[in-house]
């Protein structure tokens, strides 16, 4: 009785939602979901929608039957598989920004939700889950990291272990959507990620947790740092897929 008089409301337009849920089922129809697509089998971008990738895959005559993209023919990543929910737009997009910018954490619940049901891995296959850290500075401004919270509940949702301090970012970048180069934004964080104790996780799986994925460069340092340190292989999960500028 008290659901007719005081409805749930979406979390984006604040319209009330019908059963049980997040968002009403306008704001739910805008998400555009990954898992259906054909993706690179590595980095998992999805083939047809980021032309420029399939271009560079169709130069190498190999892409296509390896099911891969161009920068994946060419080892450009050292994690062993990237995989992202869902298109970063539209409502999507907006959702992310409150949650990454500016507090908006009542977003929290539907993201572990659409993370948890969409999950493209084995649970078991994993060690740890590891989220992409912010520098301190940052993480005092914001109050928390994006990333941790998505993380620390995947790991609750699934049965995984959740290390926060693995991985520590030891100096301040530029924010990445400001570099609209591939090569600048790689640049941009080089370097600026280690591990907090060497050998903590020697010979073992971990999934590293972001929000969003645009050309990987935060992602492949923190794999690149964590590989060196002597994990086996490192797998990478965001909310959203971005296309690169």
């Amino acid at each position: 009785m008290l659901d007719l008089i005081f409805p749930d409301s979406c979390s984006v337009c604040s319209r009330p939602v019908q059963g049980e849920g997040f968002l009403c089922s306008s704001c739910v129809r805008e998400i555009k979901y990954l898992d259906d697509l054909p993706q690179c089998t590595v980095c998992g971008t999805p083939f047809g929608y980021f032309d420029s990738v399939d271009e560079r895959a169709n130069e190498t005559g190999s892409a296509s039957a390896a099911h891969l993209c161009g920068k994946c023919v060419r080892g450009e990543f050292t994690f062993e598989k990237a995989r992202s929910v869902a298109f970063y737009d539209g409502k999507l997009r907006d959702m992310i920004h409150e949650f990454k910018y500016e507090g908006g954490l009542r977003h929290e619940a539907f993201f572990t939700e659409m993370i948890v049901e969409r999950f493209p891995y084995e649970a078991g296959e994993f060690d740890a889950v590891v989220p992409v850290p912010l520098h301190l500075s940052k993480l005092r401004a914001r109050e928390y990291n994006q990333s941790s919270v998505i993380a620390q509940n995947l790991a609750s949702r699934t049965g995984m272990e959740y290390d926060l301090f693995v991985l520590r970012k030891t100096r301040e970048t530029r924010p990445q959507f400001e570099l609209k180069s591939e090569r600048d934004r790689r640049r941009n964080v080089r370097g600026a990620f280690s591990v907090t104790v060497e050998d903590a996780y020697r010979d073992k799986s971990l999934l590293l947790v972001d929000d969003v994925f645009t050309t990987g460069a935060a992602t492949e340092e923190c794999s690149r740092v964590l590989l060196e340190s002597g994990v086996s292989r490192v797998s990478v999960i965001t909310l959203a897929r971005a296309k690169a500028a």
